[in-house]
């Protein structure tokens, strides 16, 4: 019986670890199954596993973090280069364009949303009351990227999500650099959707943009 090539096991394994990632069961910024996890669950060598892991972080898709363990930061190569390219950019920049998607995201998703997306919606704006209430900002923080993901998800636009998701470590160091703001302050800031919390995600129109009359004019 003819033994594998060692090459032709890591190119293997490289394509079972993206698998894991681009499948979603690895979630962007989840942290991956320890060594010993990954040898007994692929079949391979220590040495194949950590070539392959190596490959992966070469390109982006994943990250070693000295005492922590291996973190998925892409899901697509285009992530890498779009990464390094956004950690050299101007934060300004870069927070104008995250408006314009965001914006785009939020027209689009007061056409296309269905009840699942205005209940994800509605629940991180609850989430974000709750925190600025407790003077809690990280959360506050987090809840307030989850909002913005919902809404471009919502929009139905394959590319608006993955350049959005792509983004999304910019638009976290954005939304960190705003502080704690209430949440019908932080969606209604000029350039940004308007507030789309509880009472408006039936709409969930963008800052400047009209939405449809609910009832007769007087």
């Amino acid at each position: 019986m003819r033994a594998v090539p060692r090459s032709a096991l890591i190119e293997g394994t490289i394509e079972r670890l993206k698998t894991q990632i681009v499948s979603g069961r690895w979630p962007l910024d989840s942290k991956i199954p320890v060594e010993d996890d990954l040898v007994a669950e692929l079949q391979v060598s220590r040495g194949t596993l950590r070539q392959a892991v190596q490959a992966l972080v070469h390109v982006g898709l994943l990250e070693t973090a000295q005492g922590r363990g291996t973190f998925v930061r892409g899901t697509h190569e285009v992530d890498t280069v779009l990464h390094r390219y956004l950690a050299d950019a101007e934060l300004r920049s870069v927070l104008e364009t995250r408006r314009g998607l965001e914006v785009e995201a939020a027209g689009l998703a007061a056409e296309r949303r269905g009840q699942a997306d205005l209940d994800r919606m509605a629940a991180a704006h609850e989430r974000q009351t709750a925190a600025h209430r407790d003077g809690r900002g990280g959360e506050f923080n987090r809840a307030a990227v989850e909002f913005h993901s919902a809404v471009v998800e919502a929009a139905g636009n394959p590319v608006l999500e993955r350049l959005y998701t792509t983004m999304l470590g910019s638009v976290r160091d954005s939304v960190r650099l705003g502080g704690v703001r209430r949440p019908q302050e932080h969606y209604a800031a000029p350039g940004t959707p308007a507030s789309c919390g509880r009472s408006a995600t039936a709409t969930c129109r963008p800052h400047g943009r009209p939405r449809p009359r609910t009832s007769p004019p007087s």
